[in-house]
């Protein structure tokens, strides 16, 4: 078997059950493929497995991150196909297991030393954002492979990660792009915060970089069908996403970046401290203090490089940032190219005048010449030195410099360890630089070296990304010092292997993390003490905090699981403590220039990532040979999966969660679905209802579904197949569709004919599209996408989209048929005079009478006991008519995703308009009513037009 993986990265592994997927026979009928040669269309024909499955499930213990990914590939083909499992980590996040299986085969990840000769050239691979399909911040993991005919593949990715408090806020970011539409797609986030969540936020699907995906048009919130749970110390949310819902924000499953912020409560100025079992973290992150005054200076690439939008972006961002400096702060402005220009000689107090002049001195700046960094940074330095050395400043201050550019030096000093020692030399610790770097040309290591030796930090932005909106936010992070000189003790007989403590400044709205090891359990309190400058004062902080082994939750350890295979699990303090410690040892191996002390620093981070199973430039990841069947690797991994963080959390939850704790539901409106036997559900956006209905039609029977042909141009029509009932059943028969046609007459005539086994276009040429083959066409604003075996995505003009859902059996029982299921993915094209079958009620509303107010609301947010299916019944008020309900759950999609709806049991006599011999067509692309209407009921006499194809 061949099997190439590419790793760029590395995690523990949570077990699951190795569910059995189904694996469809290729049922597809032998369809000749024929192209002419004028036709002018748009064709990529490229076959991949199916994903049935993507599932990403984070647990969040205080602030400290699990991640375990899960995906599921079947080969539906009669030949073997090339997989590729890519995901989308973020960039401060550790790798610690990854596990693929084919077929019966499990190959399990190790984490291995690498050879000392390749750590340097590993740093600058290491995943860096370089594809179109990764985003700014994050690293790319790959694994490829073959998977053999008819058979399956299973990955499992873990990754580690501590969440940065940025502008008051914990934010955890999920990449969601499966790279298709997925049958069962799931994000589910637990967070288990001990002092207390004060605020929780989901933000809508974010993506930047991809056009024609990320949220849908118009959305704000929430992503559709995201619910949030939440108490005091807990939180649970989920996203999952229906296939058509996942059409509407994203047809080629590149759906966006899923993103919680959240906030935790602090009551104490010295922090939260934790204490577990022999480790220890302490939280800091004062509040309500005076801002200390800026020293600050702009420093501004002007290089020849920097002409237009970047140069343009950037001058308006700085016009912001000037209008934000405050009264007692100081500042200057330089551009720099092979000379360097100063606005002034010295730094300037903050007024309206000044303010107006430095922003007409910036838009003066042309671009022109070389770069010279060194130079900049020095003249930028000397003012700061000189402003600093020639006032008695009674108030503290910070001296800042925010620099950026977007090349290499060229000009002056073009030395890069020379500019290092130049720049470390001159600012003497007393000064911090901050770097933006834009585009790909520019030497970040060499800005990221800068801001890490000058107690800074570093921002890169993309050639695609807005230079000034990035340095905006950068700068927020850092607008507002609040103190300056920390220092962090503990009794050093008390603690251990402690992680940095002492810090140049604190700004508002981040945090300070320090974590160590308790050197005797025996201890009863751990002393802590806290030193800093703010303004005029001198700040002292004093604390004892009770040392005490720790249980959470219903006498549940917090163990997140081990991944090393055996022995006691590591709390989740202590892989936190693990992570800061080698994430502070990489940090120190890139500043370092001696190589006996990188070499020493290269061996403790190694050694500490082996323990702990970290991927880092300094480990590698090796495949084991093919190990147990997948049935016995839960017994295999049982520890992990037994004392994982996702258990510790279900225990936690259960204990926790109050009858009063809040309960937020954000679904989006349900597409006009007809599936199954068939199922129609229908929505209701602004009274927020869920209607269903069943029509009991004949065998060879032709409905319309959608009727727009004057209006939009576009007619959908479904054919009935039909198969016995299930023994035991109240029908004679069942019926599904068989076939879908479309007919679309704006601006050019077009038709499509979709089956379980093919797709039909004709459009002045015929072209036959088989359905076992993922494909693409477009022609004159129509597109056909079809992901092999799974659904058809119809889009006309960009503004109405349909999803057919391709329903296949190995093995069918007697009663079951290989189908179709029709979904609405996008009506905005459509007209209001719309009508068929689900195209009437696209812009209808419904109000609901006579049911219990828990009931009267969108049903999503409601959770039923079991007894209470077919109950209550109400009264469904719909253009004017009143229509008997009960509320049920349905099954739709294969029996995969459950609707909670109204159900109207009258076979829609009263719900729709007219009888269901008004819905009938004469043949599959027929506009017209095959037996005439019969309309006394409708509201809307308009509605349904009669007009032959």
């Amino acid at each position: 078997m061949l099997l190439l993986l590419g790793l760029c990265l590395g995690l523990p592994l949570f077990s699951e059950s190795q569910e059995e997927a189904q694996i469809w026979d290729d049922t597809s009928e032998q369809v000749m493929l024929r192209v002419p040669r004028q036709l002018r269309l748009l064709q990529r024909l490229k076959t991949k497995p199916l994903m049935a499955e993507f599932s990403v499930k984070s647990t969040i213990i205080s602030r400290y991150a699990f991640t375990t990914v899960s995906c599921r590939m079947l080969n539906r083909a009669s030949e073997d196909q090339d997989a590729e499992f890519q995901m989308q980590i973020p960039e401060s996040a550790f790798i610690t297991n990854f596990t693929m299986l084919i077929g019966d085969n499990v190959y399990q990840s190790e984490i291995t030393e690498k050879e000392k000769k390749s750590s340097d050239r590993i740093k600058e691979k290491r995943n860096r954002t370089t594809d179109d399909n990764e985003e700014k911040g994050t690293d790319m993991f790959k694994a490829s492979l073959v998977i053999p005919s008819k058979d399956k593949a299973a990955f499992f990715l873990s990754y580690e990660e501590l969440l940065q408090r940025r502008l008051g806020k914990y934010e955890h970011i999920i990449s969601v792009r499966p790279q298709q539409l997925v049958g069962r797609l799931t994000v589910e986030v637990n967070i288990l915060e001990r002092s207390g969540i004060t605020s929780l936020e989901v933000l809508p699907l974010h993506n930047s970089r991809k056009k024609g995906s990320g949220k849908a048009e118009g959305d704000e919130g929430p992503p559709p069908s995201t619910i949030i749970n939440h108490n005091e110390t807990f939180a649970k949310v989920v996203f999952k996403p229906t296939v058509v819902q996942q059409a509407k924000i994203a047809q080629n499953g590149i759906l966006g970046d899923f993103i919680i912020q959240y906030d935790v409560k602090r009551e104490q100025n010295i922090g939260d401290i934790q204490v577990l079992d022999g480790y220890f973290v302490h939280y800091f992150a004062p509040k309500n203090l005076p801002p200390l005054p800026k020293n600050v200076v702009f420093v501004l690439d002007i290089s020849a490089s920097m002409v237009g939008a970047k140069l343009q972006q950037t001058r308006e961002a700085l016009v912001t940032i000037l209008n934000d400096l405050r009264p007692q702060d100081r500042f200057n402005i330089i551009g720099f190219s092979n000379r360097i220009k100063m606005w002034k000689d010295h730094l300037l107090p903050v007024t309206p005048d000044n303010i107006r002049n430095g922003k007409i001195y910036m838009y003066h700046l042309s671009p022109t010449g070389g770069t010279d960094i060194n130079g900049a940074l020095q003249t930028a330095i000397k003012l700061l030195n000189n402003y600093v050395a020639q006032n008695d400043i009674e108030d503290r201050s910070v001296s800042l410099i925010i620099f950026l550019t977007d090349g290499k030096p060229t000009f002056g000093e073009t030395n890069t360890l020379r500019i290092l020692s130049n720049t470390k030399e001159a600012t003497g610790g007393q000064i911090c630089i901050f770097t933006v770097g834009i585009g790909n040309d520019v030497d970040f290591r060499l800005l990221e070296k800068l801001s890490l030796e000058n107690c800074g930090l570093t921002r890169r932005v993309h050639e695609e990304e807005k230079a000034g909106a990035q340095l905006i936010g950068f700068y927020d992070e850092i607008r507002t010092p609040l103190l300056s000189d920390i220092r962090i003790d503990y009794p050093p007989d008390a603690v251990e292997r402690v992680t940095k403590t002492l810090f140049p400044n604190y700004f508002n709205g981040s945090e300070i993390v320090i974590a160590g090891k308790m050197a005797d359990k025996k201890f009863d309190q751990l002393h802590v003490e806290v030193t800093a400058s703010n303004s005029k004062k001198f700040v002292i902080l004093k604390r004892d905090i009770p040392v005490e082994s720790r249980k959470m939750g219903n006498d549940v350890s917090v163990t997140p699981g081990s991944v090393s295979g055996g022995g006691k699990d590591p709390n989740h303090l202590e892989r936190l403590w693990s992570y800061l410690t080698v994430k502070e040892l990489l940090s120190s191996w890139v500043q370092s220039n001696s190589e006996q002390e990188k070499e020493q620093l290269r061996q403790k981070a190694q050694a500490l990532a082996l323990n702990y199973h970290f991927l880092t430039p300094f480990t590698s990841m090796k495949l084991k040979k093919p190990g147990l069947h997948p049935n016995q690797l839960e017994d295999t991994h049982g520890m992990s999966a037994a004392t994982g963080p996702t258990t510790v959390v279900q225990n936690l939850r259960e204990a926790s969660m109050q009858p009063a704790n809040k309960h937020f539901s954000f679904s989006s409106s349900l597409a006009p679905v007809v599936d199954g036997d068939p199922h129609f559900v229908v929505d209701f956006p602004i009274s927020k209802l869920t209607v269903c209905f069943n029509i009991d039609g004949e065998p060879g029977d032709i409905l319309r579904l959608v009727s727009d042909h004057l209006g939009s141009g576009v007619t959908v029509n479904g054919e009935l197949i039909g198969a016995p009932a299930p023994p035991n059943g109240h029908k004679k028969h069942r019926t599904y569709f068989r076939t879908i046609t479309i007919l679309i007459n704006q601006p050019e005539r077009s038709y499509l004919e979709i089956t379980p086994n093919r797709v039909i276009l004709d459009g002045g040429d015929r072209l036959v599209l088989p359905c076992n083959q993922s494909m693409v066409v477009g022609s004159r604003g129509l597109e056909v996408s079809v992901s092999a075996n799974a659904n058809v995505t119809v889009t006309i003009q960009g503004t109405i989209a349909f999803v057919i859902l391709i329903h296949l059996y190995k093995k069918p029982a007697p009663f079951q048929r290989n189908h179709l299921g029709f979904y609405i993915a996008n009506s905005k094209g459509l007209s209001h005079n719309c009508h068929g079958l689900l195209g009437q009620f696209l812009n209808q509303d419904a109000k609901l009478v006579g049911a219990p107010e828990e009931y009267g609301k969108n049903l999503s947010n409601h959770q039923p006991s079991p007894r209470a299916e077919g109950m209550p019944e109400a009264i469904l008020k719909v253009k004017g008519r009143r229509v008997p309900v009960v509320w049920k759950q349905r099954k739709i999609y294969n029996g995969l995703e459950q609707v909670d709806c109204w159900f109207d049991k009258n076979n829609a006599a009263k719900l729709i308009d007219g009888v269901y011999k008004d819905y009938l067509a004469l043949h599959p692309f027929d506009t017209e009513s095959a037996r005439g209407p019969s309309m006394s009921r409708k509201a809307e006499p308009d509605s349904l037009h009669e007009e032959s194809a």
